[in-house]
């Protein structure tokens, strides 16, 4: 609990840093300190008192005011303004007990999501993730294959954005094709038929149920505690409410992982695959624990069960073109793009130039991200979304997005009670081979 606390707020201080514009070497070292945070996490119960624990979720509550400020200025007070400072003078003067710590984590709700909701009012779109969802989306409702007829520039156009929001090549020209599996337009799809024109209130109803799986999951002891790290989160009130990044694969995989002893985890998972590139990374993780928990036969079978579901939400548009789906979704990853990010890639680019080349951190982050599989395999009883993210951090594109939910995956290890025979999240010293692991039953 105290790491992913910690982790919270690192990242969120390298998530100002780059707001305000400051020194890349900030946002770097506090992502670092963040990443490295989750990494060497010893589990054991957070000895805080009541009254810490209050004045921590006071100030994650403030902070969220706080961020939505640099964005978002109010020539008068506003509601979450009024928001906050009730979560504050509540942290001192509320007396103890369940009622009241019920509607204290209300009001702490209520402020994140008001300011979310005046982020979302007062903004545009901030990412071309979000144009590619409504376009490919508006595209489907229109009759066309999104894959084949897809113009990422011209739909930057379309919502009053300029051509540099798309993803830049080495080259200097522009990722122009849809780059995301189908669920990320398809999910949205029939809420714009409805007439929603902002999918980022889609975005932040999924980020509160990622929330709320967290919170219900975890022991009421750590409740108010991880409601802190849930908000206080600014890395994920920026990049997936106020940019547009579709959080869904997040909530999915979370999903996953805590429904794991079950096979409804694998129906899950396929979804996840089908709706963003990071569930890619986890999914062996998961499978390697069913492996070790549950039988290779069963984390076979829930593999293909988990691909063919991914598979299946794709067939129409595979039937009509598959060189273009396949080719749009692997473009992030086999396309040579410019370094982006707050990993040390992009900083070594902004500071002293380009002397490292692409291939070194793709081979480094490929390396760090086989030993993490590795070590999970030996062992895997936590970090199964934590590890597999983690080597991202050393790759040639390290955005913010796919760091941002480590915390609350952190958490979801808590939430199990399973009791580890490590101590922390990664552990090189494991020697427990697959056959000698106990074997719980299937659900």
């Amino acid at each position: 609990m105290t790491a992913a606390l910690v982790s919270t707020a690192a990242m969120s201080v390298g998530a100002v840093a780059v707001s305000l514009g400051l020194h890349p070497l900030i946002a770097l070292l506090a992502f670092a300190a963040g990443i490295g945070a989750v990494l060497v996490a010893a589990r054991r119960e957070p000895d805080v008192s009541g009254p810490t624990t209050r004045a921590i979720v006071a100030t994650a509550a403030v902070a969220v005011v706080a961020d939505r400020h640099l964005f978002v200025a109010s020539s008068a007070v506003a509601p979450d303004d009024v928001l906050a400072a009730l979560v504050v003078l509540g942290a001192f003067v509320v007396p103890r007990g369940p009622r009241w710590a019920a509607i204290g984590a209300a009001v702490v709700l209520a402020t994140y999501v008001t300011s979310a909701a005046i982020l979302i009012a007062a903004t545009r779109y901030h990412s071309d993730a979000v144009v590619a969802a409504h376009g490919a989306a508006a595209a489907v409702l229109a009759g066309r294959d999104p894959y084949a007829s897809f113009d990422l520039v011209a739909q930057l156009a379309r919502f009053g954005l300029p051509p540099e929001f798309a993803t830049p090549l080495a080259d200097g020209t522009r990722l122009r094709a849809l780059q995301y599996p189908a669920l990320t337009f398809l999910v949205p799809a029939p809420l714009v038929a409805a007439g929603l024109t902002d999918l980022r209130a889609l975005y932040l109803a999924e980020v509160l149920a990622i929330f709320a799986l967290v919170l219900l999951a975890m022991p009421e002891r750590w409740r108010a505690l991880a409601l802190a790290a849930c908000v206080g989160d600014l890395v994920i009130l920026d990049q997936f409410v106020l940019a547009g990044i579709d959080p869904l694969w997040a909530l999915l995989v979370l999903g996953a992982w805590l429904a794991r002893r079950s096979r409804t985890s694998a129906v899950l998972l396929g979804l996840a695959l089908a709706t963003r590139q990071p569930a890619w990374l986890i999914a062996p993780f998961i499978v390697a624990w069913t492996g070790q928990r549950l039988g290779a036969r069963e984390a076979l079978a829930r593999g293909a069960v988990a691909v063919a579901v991914a598979l299946a939400i794709h067939l129409p548009f595979l039937a009509a073109d598959a060189a273009a789906v396949v080719e749009g979704i692997t473009a992030p990853a086999l396309l040579p793009l410019e370094p982006w990010g707050i990993g040390p890639a992009k900083t070594l680019a902004d500071t002293v130039g380009p002397v490292v080349p692409r291939a070194l951190f793709v081979v480094a982050s490929a390396a760090a991200y086989a030993l993490a599989l590795w070590t999970f395999a030996r062992r895997p009883e936590r970090g199964a979304l934590v590890l597999p993210l983690a080597p991202l951090w050393i790759s040639w594109r390290a955005l913010q997005s796919y760091f941002a939910f480590l915390p609350l995956f952190l958490l979801s290890d808590l939430a199990q009670g399973e009791a580890p025979r490590s101590a922390r999240v990664l552990d090189l010293g494991a020697e427990a081979p697959w056959s000698a692991r106990p074997r719980d039953g299937v659900g």
